[in-house]
């Protein structure tokens, strides 16, 4: 799932620089994770996993106030990091935004500050890998709106996936607290054409909001 609504997502709205850390989630937010607690009660989550920044933290305590189960940080699911230049920029930081260079990029470059595409590539594909080693369990995982694409990257191309992928994958939209359902399967046939690893079963589920 994407966090709860932050006070940075306020902003990329309403084109006006707040005070104050943005990375801390709206009253909005925090009803939103508790509302989505309220949704996932009685469905076998076993454990959530959260992203380390603040925004995600603060989802999953929220969501925990309801499910009330153990919660750990993997420190590889925090969001896409932008460039100095756009953080420079802000408000209007388009030009340097991920999104504006990395789909023409070589897969190793990047801006000063920001991550290349191999280097996002490669934390989301860790984290899925311990994900898998944690067995056959039902996780609730809080994350971010550009991990989450990446990981519906991965899914879709697999070892394809390049940055000529992310300007389609990112037309995909998906909402603050929105569930997305992802499977590992280790045999899995369709058509009797075989289909291991990750399928996505669910896609931005917001019936709770």
């Amino acid at each position: 799932m994407r966090h709860g609504e932050s006070v940075a997502n306020v902003f990329d709205r309403r084109r006006e620089v707040p005070e104050g850390d943005v990375d801390r989630l709206t009253e909005r937010g925090h009803g939103q994770a508790r509302e989505l607690g309220r949704r996932l009660k009685g469905e076998g989550i076993e454990a959530i996993v959260a992203s380390p920044m603040r925004r995600a933290q603060e989802t999953a305590a929220g969501i925990n106030e309801v499910l009330e189960l153990p919660l750990t940080t993997d420190d590889e699911l925090f969001e896409v990091r932008q460039s100095d230049a756009f953080y420079a920029k802000l408000p209007d930081a388009a030009e340097h935004a991920t999104l504006a260079w990395m789909p023409t990029a070589p897969v190793d470059e990047a801006p000063e500050g920001a991550e290349s595409f191999a280097e996002i590539l490669g934390r989301v594909r860790r984290s899925l890998e311990r994900l898998e080693a944690a067995g056959p369990q039902r996780l609730l995982v809080v994350s971010h709106y550009g991990v989450l694409h990446f990981m519906l990257g991965l899914t879709m191309f697999g070892d394809d996936f390049g940055p000529e992928h992310l300007l389609p994958v990112y037309k995909v939209g998906h909402a603050n607290t929105g569930i997305s359902i992802f499977t590992r399967h280790e045999h899995r046939l369709l058509d009797g054409i075989p289909f291991p690893g990750w399928a996505l079963t669910t896609w931005n589920d917001r019936a709770h909001l």
